[in-house]
């Protein structure tokens, strides 16, 4: 009996196959692809991998129309570009499903491993996914990997294959109808095709980062005065802010400034409270992404990407969870053992080991398929570990650290200063305890303002009490971190989506910005073209409609089918909407399209023309030289103002030309051919009395004048 256990990339088939090994595991190969043979409890194995998604949705005939409905799933190297080498890795699979009397899906658990397991069964092996088992893990170490393959599933799971399954669909539905609309009303509107495209959970980003650049376009600042007391105590100097933080009248700010100014200042009251700091919940993985954009400017993206990586090493939990709660049956006092023995976590964990419970701090947010991220005990070889990688490990290894230690312990100082009966208020706070801050305190900004002592009534030494004027400022821009969120707080997009959205509206030239994210005007065109004339393609509300959908049919409580069908129906109606109105959409969108083209071709342009400093100097060395030397070269006299025509050289482009010898006080300039010999020839040109010269190239001579406008250009021969 030969059991074949499919992983979702190399890399995990590899650590599938070393953990379950009872002996050794042998590598061998098909083609390219590399799979293992091992024993385990009898039994023969083969692990091989996929490498992500084999197989991929596309029309069933070639057709440019929409709507577009009659799709299959086929390999994805006959639908994309760039993927030709997943026809080995179907090739093997097909292979060694032959060989198998046993089939086990052990690709990520989540709706995209349930649904490259489910079409890898059907579409490689041809296989009945029902017939299949399923693996679920966590974290690839050697216990997990075990622990999986003594507690088999009897089955895949069939609510999130459906789920993934359903999303899939309605993605490519939506994702490349609306595109072709879109290009269709540009093609009917200007007779060029041109691609433009949006999606189901693409178009409603797209739309509230949109709403944002209105509110900030539409902002009135509104002017305010703040009042300030400067006081000094022991030979410090210190700031206390008016008790009313905005003045909305001058004249106001005025007088309340002016009667301060008439009395003593005295310390009216002195108010000191304390305050438990509980430690930050586990990671899921938007709080992972936020934290990792403040502490390091890393891109949603990127941190999905490196939170990867890591946990194809064995040193973290599986990524693609939100989950705010750490697994119940791991052994914490193991990982911490191991943390312990890097110096940099050692005193950490060996105070949380002399704890009697281990009892984590946890938040409410919960993920049936995953725990929150944390570190697996698995020991990383620093020296492997890029700088990214150590920064998000380390990340990751102080939180699960800091969940477990004591609440930080924070003291808050309020002196309330009465002047002429006007208070002001004088701030501090320090940290009492550290708690969990000595751990995760690298990550977390608290203001330590340490104050000196003050007693009820002392008098106060003011050296200056004045008014400032301020405005109200609009509000910020999305950054990376916050948009993800957005998203997540609307619940549109998937925790493992989201990232890969927001990166595919910036390679659509919608937006622009990696700290601060600004539409561009052809995003700005495109909500503004669809809100005004079918406004469902950049609604919110249907998307999460749709997402709520998805989450019913992973519970087993809606039929993946009929919500395919809804969509479709829906889609349906918003595209004969389109079609109705499509040359007035191309019209709106053509301008901002063009005028984003011929952005991007003048910023490509300018990179290709970028030298190096070096290189600069070079040239600029060089046509100084040519400059000396050439001078002599005169071509004719200044039609302006009679000085002498000379051949010079740009300093930048090294490129030649004509120029007047009075400049800068005369102007005049000719381009010139930048190939052959130029040879004066004392004639003027009849026609715009310009200079005529010779050049000689290449075996050929031909005359003209040095003004390109001139008639006798054309007809040089």
């Amino acid at each position: 009996m030969v059991t074949l256990i499919i992983a979702e990339k190399p890399n995990v088939a590899r650590k599938i196959a070393q953990a379950l090994a009872e002996g050794k595991a042998i590598r061998k190969k098909i083609g390219d692809v590399s799979y293992y043979e091992l024993t385990r409890d009898g039994k023969k194995i083969i692990v091989a991998p996929a490498v992500g998604h084999l197989f991929t949705l596309a029309p069933k005939s070639k057709s440019w129309g929409y709507p577009q409905f009659d799709i299959e799933w086929v390999p994805v190297y006959a639908a994309e570009k760039g993927k030709s080498y997943a026809r080995d890795y179907i090739k093997a699979l097909r292979e060694l499903a032959k060989r198998a009397d046993e089939f086990i899906v052990a690709c990520d658990y989540d709706t995209e491993g349930e649904v490259i397991g489910y079409t890898a069964l059907k579409y490689a092996c041809g296989v009945d996914p029902s017939k299949a088992k399923r693996m679920k893990f966590s974290a690839l170490t050697k216990r997990d990997i075990l622990n999986a393959w003594y507690n088999l599933e009897p089955t895949i799971n069939f609510g999130m294959a459906d789920a993934g399954i359903a999303r899939h669909i309605l993605d490519w539905y939506w994702g490349v109808n609306l595109s072709r609309a879109l290009s269709h009303a540009i093609r009917r509107a200007s007779g060029k095709w041109m691609v433009l495209s949006t999606g189901r959970v693409q178009g409603p980003t797209l739309k509230f980062l949109v709403e944002r650049e209105a509110e900030i376009k539409n902002f009135v600042p509104t002017p305010y005065w703040v009042i300030k007391m400067i006081l000094e105590k022991e030979g410090k100097q210190y700031t206390a802010t008016y008790e009313k933080e905005r003045i909305l009248n001058e004249e106001e700010a005025k007088r309340i400034v002016k009667e301060a100014k008439q009395g003593k200042a005295f310390v009216e009251k002195i108010e000191v409270k304390q305050q438990k700091r509980n430690p930050p919940y586990p990671f899921d993985l938007g709080t992972l992404q936020r934290e990792a954009y403040s502490a390091f400017g890393y891109s949603p993206k990127k941190t999905l990407d490196i939170a990867q990586r890591l946990y194809e090493a064995s040193l973290i939990s599986y990524p693609r969870t939100s989950s705010q709660k750490l697994p119940k049956n791991v052994n914490f006092r193991y990982i911490l053992q191991n943390l312990a023995k890097l110096p940099e976590y050692k005193p950490f964990a060996h105070e949380l080991l002399g704890k009697s419970n281990l009892k984590p701090v946890e938040g409410k947010k919960d993920d049936p398929a995953h725990p929150a991220i944390y570190p697996t005990g698995e020991l990383p070889e620093l020296s492997k570990l890029n700088q990214e990688e150590r920064n998000l490990y380390d990340l990751v290894v102080r939180r699960f650290l800091a969940v477990f230690a004591e609440p930080a312990v924070r003291e808050s100082v309020k002196v309330i200063i009465n002047s002429n009966n006007h208070r002001f208020i004088l701030s501090g706070s320090r940290t009492l305890k550290e708690g969990w801050l000595k751990i995760y305190g690298k990550y977390v900004k608290f203001d330590e303002i340490i104050l000196p002592q003050f007693r009820e009534g002392e008098l106060i030494k003011v050296l200056q009490i004045r008014k400032e004027k301020k405005k109200t400022k609009p509000p910020a821009r999305y950054s990376p971190a916050s948009i993800i969120k957005k998203m997540e707080d609307l619940g549109i997009g998937t925790k493992a989506t989201r990232a890969q959205i927001l990166e595919t509206l910036y390679n659509r030239g919608y937006i622009e910005g990696k700290k601060k994210i600004k539409v561009t005007p052809l995003g700005m065109q495109v909500v503004e073209a669809l809100e005004k004339h079918v406004p469902d393609i950049v609604s919110v509300k249907l998307t999460r409609e749709f997402e709520e959908k998805m989450e019913q049919i992973m519970q087993r409580r809606l039929n993946k089918d009929k919500v395919i069908e809804d969509a479709k129906e829906q889609l349906i109606k918003i595209l004969k909407e389109f079609k109705a109105k499509e040359m007035d959409i191309g019209k709106e969108l053509m301008q901002k399209l063009l005028e984003s083209e011929e952005r991007s071709k003048k910023k490509k342009r300018g990179k290709e023309k970028e030298i190096s400093l070096e290189e600069q100097e070079k040239v600029k060395r060089e046509a100084e030289k040519e400059n000396k030397a050439k001078d002599y070269i005169v071509v004719g006299k200044c039609p302006k103002c009679g000085g002498d025509l000379v051949v010079r050289y740009n300093r930048k482009s090294g490129k030649r030309f004509v120029g007047c010898s009075n400049w800068p006080n005369c102007n005049v300039t000719y381009p010139l051919l930048q190939r052959g010999e130029v040879i004066p020839t004392g004639k003027i040109c009849p026609e715009c009395k310009a200079p005529i010269v010779k050049i000689r190239e290449k075996g050929r001579e031909f005359e003209v004048c040095l003004d390109i406008k001139c008639n006798r250009w054309k007809r040089k021969s």
